[in-house]
């Protein structure tokens, strides 16, 4: 029995307060699909199932966006002066994040709601800003929200065969964590690339 299973049998046997205590810390394709077909068994209302699923994922992301928060962006600068060499990470590129995200945060912060590890992520750049809590809560519960309608509507309609759902959300998380690698990949390349060139210049 793996840790999935034990979270869907805590839902199964405390509900609501399960769901919610639990998408704080779990990604929403794990649990969601199998909450909305307790609601289809009419264990659970769905109307609640995708409330309380959604409520429980922005705390999880806000508990991120304070702690980024409290660190601070100075902080992260003299950590990433003194350190991010390490890393292949210069100071400057937190500035060209923090710039991105300036202009493009409101709708980052929603739209990431819906990919895999970006998620968590995103909110990092938005405490460090830091964006407004107000704003922050709210864009991520609505696009927490339109995702779990997703996956707990879909869950509702398929019943019985709702984890005929896990190996093409499988595919999604794995596809998007393959691009992150990928680009990871590029950024540490293009990185060694250039200090070796510095070097030789």
């Amino acid at each position: 029995m793996d840790w999935i299973d034990l979270a869907e049998q805590a839902i199964e046997a405390y509900g609501y307060w399960a769901l919610g205590a639990l998408m704080v810390v779990l990604a929403p394709e794990t649990l969601m699909p199998f909450a909305g077909f307790l609601a289809g068994e009419g264990w659970l209302s769905l109307t609640w199932v995708i409330l309380i699923g959604s409520l429980g994922g922005t705390l999880g992301s806000t508990l991120i966006y304070a702690l980024a928060q409290q660190v601070g962006e100075e902080r992260t600068r003299l950590w990433l002066a003194r350190h991010g060499k390490w890393l292949l990470l210069r100071e400057q590129d937190l500035s060209g994040v923090l710039h991105i995200f300036a202009l493009h945060g409101l709708w980052l912060v929603a739209v990431a709601r819906c990919v895999p590890s970006l998620r968590s992520l995103v909110s990092i750049p938005a405490g460090l800003l830091p964006m407004g809590l107000g704003p922050f809560v709210l864009l991520t519960f609505l696009g927490t929200l339109i995702w779990n309608i997703l996956l707990a509507g879909l869950g509702y309609l398929l019943g019985g065969r709702w984890q005929s759902l896990e190996p093409l959300l499988g595919s999604y998380a794995a596809i998007v964590l393959g691009l992150l690698g990928l680009a990871v990949l590029v950024f540490v390349i293009q990185r060694l690339l250039n200090q070796w060139l510095d070097d030789r210049a």
